[in-house]
């Protein structure tokens, strides 16, 4: 009759953890990022932006791609779950914009980062509930999702990207 009773409670626990972690899954997962292009004639440079959709990083995104527009960069934008496809050499910069989820970064951005050449290329902002969590090996921003902050998170990526973008013109990359 005891067993019984511990069989129960257990069960009961086991599945209230599982509703609670179908209930975060659901509210805090991002939306699939739509993909678009921004393609100038005659580009100074080609420019990678992978994100997740959410208001925050949609916000980033745009501000960004206006940026880039300025600077007649050749833009893709596209999920993160597109990261697999991609053929690092074919970009001067790629930017990441990724969620932490259950304390690791989004998988597909994760293994990208690890299998790139060349990091230096690579900028890349994780967002986390704490905003503190960062990939290691390479130099990476964190931020929680704060729409207030949006356009300082926004100005640092295209700080970090225009350096990028630099450093492939004086190498003469796209030339």
């Amino acid at each position: 009759m005891m067993w019984k009773k511990v069989l129960t409670g257990i069960a009961v626990v086991v599945v209230a953890v599982f509703a609670v972690l179908i209930w975060f899954r659901f509210h805090y997962s991002m939306d699939v990022a739509a993909s678009y292009e921004v393609d100038p004639p005659d580009p100074a440079h080609n420019v990678l932006v992978a994100t997740q959709g959410s208001p925050f990083k949609d916000a980033v995104v745009t501000a960004l791609v206006d940026h880039l527009k300025e600077e007649k960069a050749h833009v893709k934008v596209i999920d993160v779950s597109g990261l697999p496809a991609v053929d690092e050499g074919q970009w001067d910069a790629v930017v990441i914009l990724h969620t932490w989820e259950y304390g690791q970064p989004q998988a597909d951005a994760k293994a990208f980062v690890d299998r790139a050449k060349d990091k230096s290329k690579l900028v890349v902002l994780g967002t986390s509930g704490q905003g503190t969590l960062k990939m290691d090996g390479v130099d990476a921003i964190s931020s929680a999702s704060v729409m207030t902050e949006a356009s300082s998170r926004a100005a640092e990526i295209m700080s970090r990207v225009d350096g990028v973008l630099g450093r492939a013109a004086a190498s003469g990359v796209n030339e």
